[in-house]
């Protein structure tokens, strides 16, 4: 546990939230956190000539509203963390309290230990950090050429005048470029439209901004997840700070699949071991019933027994697979270069690809990127992946791109096609058990390849847009 002791002062008139907030804070044992509240807004205002090193303030506070505490606090601490308590996603007063100077917000009910400590964290450093940068041009020279993430300074219309070496090494940008006489403007590297209005609304009020979430383009093909800081150097000149969050965010997908794959695995045995008992004595007294039952009641009946006997095996088998798609087995693990495990597994199915006249495209890392798996399984995902990418695509046109990496102590495969995509309504029900889109599917597929992937302790992604296409993402740690 930290020696140091955080101080929070939290303003909310509700005492069931604070019981509440105080209750999520306590399961935090890495920070030491110490909590004083306010019921109203001229206690928090009084108590807040303390100066906390962080301060919680809930939207609704009688008459007044937490926005307007938000700026008399900004105006006594102007760089004090300050993070909105919403007890609903409303969007619109969000914005205003970041436009104000928030930190950031949380809607009541909707965060956890986690997510709060890693908030208040944010809050705190990402306060520093400005204050420090506000108070000494000197550091912030240093901070600016020495920054792990990107940083900028750009005009009131975005323009970009000055940017560290790490913002120039991931954007390919060098902002004093003879190439473009009109030089670079953040904005056109948002995305979103909505995240564009909200940069230039905050510019043209020359106001600042913490950790806008948006998406940020690298190239034509590459995009990460970012959170945008904004502060007011002078009367037009504006620092950014951008962070990062692809990573991150990739990290907690990748868990968030294992734990429901997990999940998965445990609703499946516990079928099995429901569904198997009974079944297994429907069958046997179907069998008896065939073999004591009189001839002439038989040939009434029909085939009434092995319509029984057919569909208690369909249901066997169906169980049997959804078993084996959720459940680790035993690997024969030996060292092979994923480039031609790919290779092989695209080899397999190169009828469909000659069918359908596709256009393969790859772009394998001149290394060996070796990794130590079972050949003849990782190939099963390899070749499921390959058949869903072929059926997505048209019959002229269709362009598959393979390609192997090695990041880290990673090995890296994309498997990417133009094809129709997948809507975003079933992204998230992939890798589920039976879900497919196809009229003939099982719905097992995925879910298998998901199994292979993570018995290897490897991780699968994917990416999709409808009308665009879809992209797999794997990993594999490579060989020691």
């Amino acid at each position: 546990m930290s020696s140091e002791t955080i101080r929070i002062l939290y303003v909310d008139d509700d005492p069931d939230d604070l019981f509440l907030f105080s209750t999520i804070l306590k399961k935090i044992k890495e920070t030491n956190y110490q909590i004083e509240s306010a019921a109203s807004y001229e206690e928090a205002l009084e108590k807040s000539q303390e100066r906390f090193d962080v301060y919680l303030v809930d939207y609704k506070l009688g008459k007044a509203t937490g926005l307007e505490l938000i700026q008399e606090i900004k105006s006594i601490q102007k760089h004090a963390p300050v993070i909105m308590l919403t007890g609903m996603n409303t969007g619109s007063i969000d914005q205003e309290a970041l436009q104000l100077g928030a930190s950031d917000y949380l809607i009541k009910g909707e965060f956890d230990a986690r997510t709060l400590d890693r908030t208040l964290r944010y809050a705190i450093r990402d306060s520093q950090l400005m204050e420090s940068l506000d108070g000494a041009a000197i550091k912030f020279r240093s901070i600016f050429e020495r920054a792990g993430d990107p940083f900028l300074l750009m005009d009131g219309t975005s323009k970009i005048l000055e940017a560290n070496p790490i913002f120039i090494s991931k954007f390919g940008i060098e902002p004093h470029s003879e190439e473009s006489g009109l030089g670079y403007f953040f904005t056109d590297l948002i995305e979103d439209q909505v995240s564009r209005l909200i940069l230039m609304d905050v510019l043209g009020k020359k106001s600042e901004l913490y950790d806008l979430e948006t998406v940020l383009k690298i190239d034509s093909d590459t995009h990460i997840n970012a959170l945008i800081s904004i502060a007011k150097q002078d009367a037009n000149l504006f620092q950014v700070l951008i962070k990062d969050l692809t990573a991150m965010k990739a990290k907690e997908e990748e868990d968030l699949n294992l734990k429901k794959f997990s999940s998965t695995g445990r609703i499946a045995r516990l079928l099995a071991h429901e569904v198997k008992n009974p079944l297994t004595t429907i069958v046997l007294s179907a069998d008896q019933l065939q073999m004591e039952l009189p001839e002439n009641i038989l040939e009434e009946s029909g085939d009434l027994i092995e319509v029984i006997q057919r569909n208690c095996n369909r249901i066997n088998q169906l169980v049997t697979q959804l078993l084996e798609s959720t459940r680790f087995t035993e690997l024969d693990i030996a060292n092979y270069s994923i480039n031609d495990l790919l290779d092989e597994s695209l080899e397999q199915v190169i009828d469909r690809v000659q069918m359908k006249n596709l256009d393969v495209q790859k772009d394998y890392q001149d290394e060996i990127c070796n990794i130590d798996v079972d050949a003849e399984k990782v190939k099963i995902a390899l070749i499921n992946l390959l058949v869903n990418a072929i059926e997505a695509m048209p019959e002229s046109g269709g362009k598959l791109f393979l390609k192997t990496y090695i990041k880290g102590k990673q090995c890296r495969v994309e498997l990417k096609d133009n094809g129709v995509g997948i809507p975003k309504e079933n992204l998230e029900r992939l890798f589920e058990p039976f879900f497919t889109s196809k009229e003939s599917g099982s719905g097992l597929g995925l879910t298998n390849t998901q199994n292979i992937i993570l018995s290897h302790g490897g991780s699968i992604r994917v990416k999709s847009e409808e009308g665009v296409g879809t992209t797999f993402l794997l990993s594999f740690n490579l060989s020691s």
